[in-house]
């Protein structure tokens, strides 16, 4: 094992994977540089494993290198083949396709991959009327739904919700879904990027050529009545002048809100990596045994397990945290 002194360990920054989509808008870029872009950016992989660290010593390597070469001092455990969560924020101006993820067992059984996707959802914008597909009607089964498909009637069997800023959505694999026009939001998911479409609105990808379809292995995945929305979280606690709302805890991570008052907030680690994202309309400082470091709105950073407690605070109004680690039932 590692000895803690034997390297520097800090809140690590990222070069951000922004991924052109069919369904991608302006608003992340907006948000986060104060300008459009020319591309339509439908993701911005804020943390994933193969984000490449752009601060401090650790600069030009990947997260995952860095895991791989001090596993317990990054994650808290012994070995870890995969950082095991990714962090997104996603656009849409238009809607994504209908979609579903496999579980664990199934992502191994058809693909071969180690771990399925189930994710949550909060959040961030959402124009007047925006919606989500969530789920199916509650008289439809995966059978109806097949025959929906095949009959090409796509959408009779599909279950649409009104959404606004701070709605938290958990989407457990096999909850079909998609996400609608004029909504931003942040995502945390399980590391994987397995995807079934089931349905993509009769439209063309950016190449001009419609997107493929995976209407078999989607069907054989669809686990009606998976998800729950509302999703029911405890009440606020209030520590300094600070409120701390439990918005998710599942059996693959959990995630809170924290909303700065005038005190710093102690973060306890708990022998895990926290994954924070700047959601306010101001910086925040983040202060750990060694130093400091300012974390910029619409940018996230990554806190290593070894860290073990750190005081975050601002001198804004409005700022705001997402909070996300892994929890294990």
């Amino acid at each position: 094992m590692f000895l803690t002194h034997s390297m520097n360990m800090y809140p690590l920054l990222f070069e951000q994977r922004l991924l052109e989509k069919v369904w991608g808008g302006y608003s992340i870029h907006q948000w986060k540089h104060g300008a459009n872009t020319e591309k339509l950016i439908g993701e911005s992989w804020e943390i994933y494993s193969g984000n490449v660290i752009i601060n401090g010593e650790h600069a030009g390597r990947t997260l995952q290198e860095l895991i791989d070469k001090y596993p317990f001092e990054m994650t808290g455990k012994p070995s870890v083949q995969e950082f095991p969560l990714l962090v997104k924020l996603l656009d849409a101006k238009e809607w994504l396709s209908v979609q579903v993820h496999p579980d664990d067992a199934l992502a191994l059984e058809l693909e071969g991959e180690l771990r399925g996707k189930t994710e949550c959802w909060y959040i961030l914008e959402a124009e007047e009327g925006a919606c989500i597909q969530y789920d199916l009607k509650q008289d439809c089964s995966v059978q109806d739904y097949a025959d929906s498909i095949y009959q090409e009637r796509p959408k009779a069997c599909l279950n649409f919700l009104s959404v606004k800023a701070g709605d938290i959505i958990y989407v457990p694999a096999g909850t079909v879904h998609a996400i609608g026009p004029g909504i931003m939001l942040y995502e945390l998911q399980q590391t994987s990027d397995t995807t079934y479409r089931l349905y993509d609105w009769d439209r063309t990808g950016l190449d001009g050529v419609p997107r493929e379809l995976h209407i078999e292995k989607g069907l054989k995945c669809s686990r009606p009545g998976s998800g729950r929305f509302p999703y029911t979280h405890p009440e606020p606690q209030t520590v300094h002048g600070n409120i701390l709302q439990p918005l998710i805890k599942e059996q693959y991570f959990k995630l809170d809100l924290l909303t700065l008052g005038n005190a710093a907030f102690s973060l306890s680690l708990n022998g895990k990596a926290s994954l924070l994202t700047n959601i306010g309309k101001h910086e925040v400082c983040v202060k750990y045994a060694d130093g400091s470091m300012m974390l910029p709105m619409a940018t996230s950073a990554y806190l290593p397990a070894s860290l073990d407690e750190v005081q975050v605070s601002s001198e804004g109004l409005n700022s705001r945290l997402l909070i996300a680690s892994e929890h294990d039932n």
